[in-house]
This record gives structure tokens, C-alpha cells and sequence, in this order.
């Protein structure tokens, strides 16, 4: 299975020209080389799973499954170190100018937020609009045009309310937070103990974190931990093979492999990339890890 795959089309070959470009991508690592931008029209991302880091102007925005994400025309934006994770979306980009209804313009120029929750009620639309385009038809110009304005709609509507966070049902919001503490506290975490703090079976919590995190238990706690890593190694005088004893990896070399396949660089060259953070608390031995 290829490690990334990307199906996008632009201009002409999105048939209709209120769409301007239109695509779905699924990469297995990071991917470096998203350098800050901007798009003469309007963005939207949809994340179907994954969790990214991404900026617009002098905002960051961590987004998990489920967001919904738009840029307006002319606004830098772009991924925290240049870096896009692991992730599966679909997005396009719309000459709102060119939209039948000329209200949708004003409402998209007057979005009070561009990050809210609700990808999973949008993506069936991109994804049948993809499929006219795959396969044109004599009629597919007709279909594009109603599918795409019933994207905008609903997309509008939904920004009317949005909701700031993603609907997790509370044992599992919950099991997140003791988690994230674990983490940060080096405690081991293993599936049988998260069974036991949320009084889920091990295939119901497979379940909820592939529907809601966009990842399984191990690899949700092993990107926790990698976030952890990059704190620690802003401390300069931490060496990586105790940062990749702290948090419970077999060896440095296995530290180095899955901190590069999440962030996109080795922990070497993350450490001459970012300032040395002398006043971070002094590391303390592991307890243990999720494998």
C-alpha cells in the first residue's frame, strides 16, 4: 500500500467555473514541504482522520477528525514547521464570485470562525462531485453545479452554529484526558489498563478511537508520546537516548524511526530546529510505554 495517495484536479478539468480545484489525500507519514501560502479563492478542508497542525496568518489551529477548516482569498496560511502529519482529506476551492446565489459570497466573506466540527455531514458531497469528474458524463456540469451549492449551504449553516468541539460521548472524553496525563507522567499504559479505566472492551475502544482520533489506541498514546519527545528535546543537555528511555522506546534507533515517520525529521535535526528550552522540568526514568 503506497505510503501516500493524492487525487486532485484543477481549473478546466473541474468542469464547472465556480470550482476551481477539488480533491481527497490519505498519506500513511508526515510529508514535508508544505510551505506558507495563499489561494486566490476560498478553502475548504475537511479532516476525515488524522490530527494536523496548520496556521492561517497569526493563528494556530490543532485539527482533529471531523474539522472543518476554511481559508479566505489572499490569506498566508500553512503547516506548523512545514510539516503535514498523517491524515486523510478531502477539500476543495470555490470562486465564490461565480456562485448563482450572490448571498453565499457575503456569507463566506463574513465567516465568523474557520474552524468548527461537522466534516463527516460535507464529505459525501466532494466525494460524489469527484466522482462526476472521474467520469464525466453529458449531464455531469448540471450535477456539479447542485452539488457544489449544496456543499456551500450546508457548509453555511452549519458556521451559523458551529461546534467548537467534536461530540465525544463522555467516558471516552474523559479516558483522553487520563491518558494525556499518563502520558506526561510517563505511566505506563497498556490496553488492558485502558480497559479497565473506561469499562470499554478492547474492540469498543478500537471503535471509538478509529471513529473519533482517526487512529488506533497504540498509535494515539505513540503521537502523544512523540509530542512529549519534542519538548524534551528542547532541553539541550538532554541526550536522545535518555529521551528515548523517558518514553519507553526499545531503542534510540526505534525512537528515531517513528519520531520521523510522525513529525517528518529525526529528532536530531527537530532539536537544531527549534530554541532550547532550558527551564522545562528535569526528566525523570520511564515507567513504561503502550506497544
Amino acid at each position: 500500500m503506497s505510503a501516500i495517495s493524492i487525487e486532485r484536479y484543477f481549473n478546466q478539468d473541474c468542469l464547472i467555473p465556480a470550482l476551481k480545484a477539488i480533491g481527497h489525500s490519505k498519506q500513511m507519514m508526515a510529508r514535508e514541504g508544505l510551505l506558507p501560502h495563499f489561494e486566490e479563492y476560498y478553502e475548504v478542508h475537511l479532516i476525515l482522520d488524522g490530527t494536523v497542525n496548520w496556521w492561517v496568518e497569526s493563528e494556530k489551529y490543532a485539527l482533529r477528525p471531523g474539522s472543518v477548516f476554511v481559508t479566505k482569498p489572499g490569506e498566508i496560511h500553512g503547516s506548523v514547521q512545514e510539516i503535514l502529519e498523517p491524515c486523510t482529506l478531502n477539500w476543495l476551492q470555490v470562486d465564490a464570485s461565480l456562485l448563482a446565489d450572490p448571498t453565499a459570497e457575503i456569507a463566506l466573506q463574513t465567516l465568523p470562525v474557520r474552524h468548527w466540527y461537522g466534516a463527516n455531514e460535507l464529505f459525501e458531497q466532494i466525494d460524489l462531485m469527484l466522482a462526476e469528474i472521474r467520469h464525466p458524463k453529458q449531464d455531469s456540469e448540471r450535477m456539479l453545479s447542485a452539488l457544489l451549492h449544496l456543499f456551500i449551504a450546508r457548509l453555511l449553516r452549519q458556521q451559523r452554529n458551529p461546534s467548537t468541539l467534536p461530540a465525544l460521548p463522555p467516558k471516552f472524553a474523559q479516558l483522553l484526558k487520563i491518558i494525556e496525563t499518563q502520558v506526561a507522567e510517563d505511566q505506563t499504559i497498556s490496553m488492558e489498563s485502558l480497559g479497565q479505566l473506561s469499562g470499554l472492551s478492547r474492540s469498543r475502544l478500537f471503535q471509538l478511537f478509529d471513529q473519533y482520533i482517526g487512529q488506533s489506541p497504540i498509535s494515539y498514546v505513540r503521537t502523544l508520546r512523540i509530542k512529549r519527545a519534542q519538548l524534551l528535546l528542547q532541553q539541550p543537555n538532554l541526550p536522545i537516548t535518555t529521551i528515548a528511555a523517558q518514553l519507553g522506546f526499545s531503542s534510540s534507533q526505534h525512537f528515531a524511526t517513528v519520531f520521523k515517520r510522525i513529525t517528518g525529521v529525526t529528532p536530531r535535526a527537530f532539536r537544531k530546529l527549534r530554541p532550547a528550552q532550558p527551564d522545562l522540568a528535569e526528566v525523570t526514568q520511564t515507567k513504561g510505554h503502550l506497544e
